[in-house]
This record gives structure tokens, C-alpha cells and sequence, in this order.
């Protein structure tokens, strides 16, 4: 995206770290109140309680792995058929999803199981929410240093418009840059702009031993969009005289709750309020 064309949208940016299972995490000054440390959908289940027109809100995320691979999400508590990349998702504020990486350029047979923790909504132009998502990019030497036994943590996060650097980017290359040793990826998103999402890719494989619904992390709800066409590469025009009306907007959730999909088996137990049949198509 080119932020001289696109002034209502921002340059999503990314932030990478590798984890060794040894490696010390000192913070110094004061203590953040998001971590990189934080349990997947801790962060997220926060920022519900914030509200600010995020609960019940569908974000759509667009996975994009090297050429080749294949995605695979969890519907109903297992992996469904393995799709073609780049697929992008709606995903619920909140819940953490996980996916199955198959097909791997230069590993046959490899699988990978990454997770993506939602966090935030973007505002894209109402009617354009799929041309719009949330990109995360997973790049091939990401992969290897999976299977390699290491882990990968991207935090995908929208830059302050004041203090951005005023660069321009092809649409298809999504910038990103590594914190030093001891630096916390999501403390330093934040610093600089607003995390919309977190992506943590290593080597975990499900075992017999997981809990039910622990390594699908319930099985969030989800909606699945393909591949849809990018928004036009000159920009879009946003009318600000007239607005959309709200049942234009496919990309709203029927009533705003707090999901309980997104909190880990460890943390609590499902939200009582929860309802008891699948909201989309998808899951149905």
C-alpha cells in the first residue's frame, strides 16, 4: 500500500524475534501492561474489555506464506481440507486461531501448526473490508527456522501517522524488522504504532497428550473469504458526505459479546453467555 495514495489507510509494519528456549527476557523501567510473555488470547480478551467497537467485530486476516504452501484452518474442532495460498480469513477480536502449513517449498512433507491472535480491528473503507485485511506474511526463512526448533513471533501493527517514516513500499512486500535480544516484540509495537495481531510460528506438533480443545484453542468461529481481488492500485476515494448505511457493511457481527473462543483452555472457563450454535456458514 502507498501511503500517498492511501492517506485514510496505514502501512502495516512488522516486528520478528527469534526465542531461544534459554534466552533471558529482562525489561527494564516500567512494566508494560502487554507482553510478549502474556499466554496467546490474553491480549486480546483485554482489549475486549476496552470495548471500543470491537467485540463481535469480524476482522478479516489474510495469510500469505511462500508460493506453494497450503493453509488449512480448524472448523469445528479439527483441520479442514488444505487450501492455497495466500487465503485470507474473518477472524473474532479476541480468539486465537490456529493453522496447518503443509506442502512447504523445499520441505516435502514438512507441517507447521502456526497460531494468530487478534487483537484489534483496522477501519478500511465501509464495503472494502476484504480488499483491505490484515496481511501477515510468513516468509520462507521463518519457516525454516521452525523447523529448525526455533520460534517466531511476528507482531503486526499499524504505524502512528505522526511519526511514521514516509516511505513507499510495492503492495505485495510487507516491511518488517527484528528487535535486539532482550526486547519485547509487542512493547515495542506498541511504541511505535497500534498491534492489530501477533502470529507465533515454532516448531509444536498436537500430540495425544493436549487437553480436547486445547491446541485448537477451542476452535474459534471463522469465516472463510479465498483469495479476493487487492484493492485498485491508485488509492481509493472515500465520500465523506454521505455515509454507508450500516446494512452495506458486510464485515459486522450480528450482536457484540465477548467471545469466550479466544481464552486458552488454562486461563478460565467459557464465557456462560456464549451461544450455542455457530454463527457462520462456515462452521455450520
Amino acid at each position: 500500500m502507498k501511503r500517498e495514495t492511501l492517506p485514510s489507510l496505514w502501512l502495516l509494519t512488522v516486528i520478528l524475534v527469534l526465542v531461544a528456549s534459554n534466552m533471558a527476557k529482562a525489561q527494564s523501567g516500567s512494566v508494560p501492561l502487554y507482553t510478549e510473555r502474556l499466554m496467546p488470547g490474553a491480549i486480546g480478551q483485554m482489549q475486549l474489555m476496552k470495548g471500543r467497537g470491537i467485540p463481535g467485530h469480524i476482522q478479516p486476516v489474510k495469510l500469505i506464506p511462500p508460493a506453494g504452501t497450503k493453509i488449512a484452518p480448524v472448523i469445528e474442532g479439527s483441520f479442514a481440507d488444505d487450501l492455497p495460498s495466500p487465503q485470507t480469513f474473518g477472524c473474532v477480536i479476541g480468539a486465537v486461531y490456529r493453522f496447518r502449513l503443509s506442502e512447504i517449498p523445499l520441505h516435502p512433507g514438512a507441517e507447521l501448526f502456526p497460531t494468530v491472535e487478534v487483537i484489534d480491528r483496522t477501519y478500511p473503507p465501509a464495503g472494502m473490508e476484504l480488499q483491505f485485511p490484515i496481511p501477515i506474511q510468513i516468509t520462507q526463512d521463518e519457516l525454516q527456522y521452525a523447523l529448525e526448533g526455533k520460534f517466531v513471533t511476528r507482531v503486526i501493527y499499524l504505524e502512528n501517522p505522526r511519526t511514521a517514516v514516509p516511505n513507499t513500499y510495492e503492495p505485495s512486500f510487507q516491511p518488517w524488522f527484528e528487535v535486539e535480544a532482550g526486547q519485547d516484540p509487542v512493547v515495542t509495537a506498541d511504541l511505535l504504532g497500534r498491534p492489530v495481531a501477533i502470529l507465533r510460528l515454532g516448531s509444536r506438533r498436537p500430540t495425544q497428550e493436549d487437553m480436547p480443545g486445547e491446541f485448537t484453542y477451542q476452535s474459534p468461529p471463522i469465516q472463510l473469504f479465498g483469495n479476493p481481488p487487492p484493492a485498485p492500485a491508485n488509492g481509493v476515494e472515500v465520500p465523506m458526505e454521505q455515509p454507508v448505511p450500516a446494512t452495506a457493511v458486510p464485515m459486522q457481527a450480528q450482536r457484540p459479546m465477548m467471545p469466550p473462543y479466544g481464552v486458552p483452555p488454562q486461563m478460565a472457563q467459557p464465557y456462560q453467555g456464549a451461544p450455542q450454535q455457530p454463527w457462520y456458514p462456515s462452521q455450520r
